[in-house]
């Protein structure tokens, strides 16, 4: 006779491939870049890695619910960023690419290229000349400035809106065009951590994440923060 073979308890338990007590205190739900630095960072490297030569294009931050990015983006014959991503069909490519933390902080993750789906990217944000004064052109002069408060998926936003002077707020919010809505002195702040703050001179909306919107009405006064 002989014995009746017994079932290994551990066999039946799913098993865990390369997770550390260590690596799992760092990590931070909801912030795609500390999975991505452990999933494709070498824990015994020291130091970011770094691109050789002069980055080419324009700068940027794309940000998302879960995922900030830094880079360039090459806008080609258009002369403005809005052009550019409003007339732009598909993915964009970012070039020298580090992956930020929710916070803004680099990370050893980078990339000389990423693609990018737009329609995931709540703000694109140009990232300098922040706080240098935008040359006030003809075109310019003729806009009048509206404050508004913004609450999207994964930020709280306030910034200005600028629309010709016969333009009328709540028909260009209620309107479906255009996709990105260029804004100035935006400032932002992060639902899941509400301590991480940021501040752009110049940024593109994109209004398909746009879950609620208000104009800062007069006597409410704008502080420093974010509401």
């Amino acid at each position: 006779m002989t014995d009746r073979p017994t079932a290994d308890r551990s066999s039946t338990e799913p098993m865990i491939i390369g997770a550390s007590p260590d690596l799992d205190d760092n990590l931070v739900d909801g912030d795609a870049a500390t999975y991505l630095e452990a999933l494709v960072v070498d824990p015994s490297a020291v130091g970011a890695a770094t691109f050789s030569g002069v980055p080419e294009g324009l700068p940027l931050e794309l940000v998302g619910q879960h995922l900030r990015l830094s880079g360039t983006v090459n806008i080609g014959y258009h002369r403005r960023l809005s052009d550019f991503v409003n007339n732009n069909d598909g993915l964009i490519a970012l070039r020298d690419v580090t992956v930020l933390r929710r916070n803004g902080d680099p990370t050893k993750v980078t990339s000389p290229s990423i693609w990018v789906n737009p329609g995931e990217v709540t703000l694109i944000a140009q990232v300098s000349d922040v706080d240098e004064p935008r040359p006030a052109g003809v075109e310019f002069q003729q806009k009048r400035a509206f404050h508004m408060i913004v609450v999207t998926p994964g930020h709280t936003l306030t910034g200005e809106v600028h629309l010709n002077q016969e333009a009328v707020l709540s028909a260009f919010i209620e309107s479906r065009d255009p996709l990105w809505i260029p804004m100035t002195d935006v400032r932002t702040r992060s639902l899941a951590d509400r301590r991480v703050i940021s501040r752009y001179g110049f940024a593109l909306l994109n209004r398909s994440h746009i879950v609620a919107a208000t104009e800062l009405m007069a006597g409410m006064m704008r502080g420093r923060s974010v509401l």
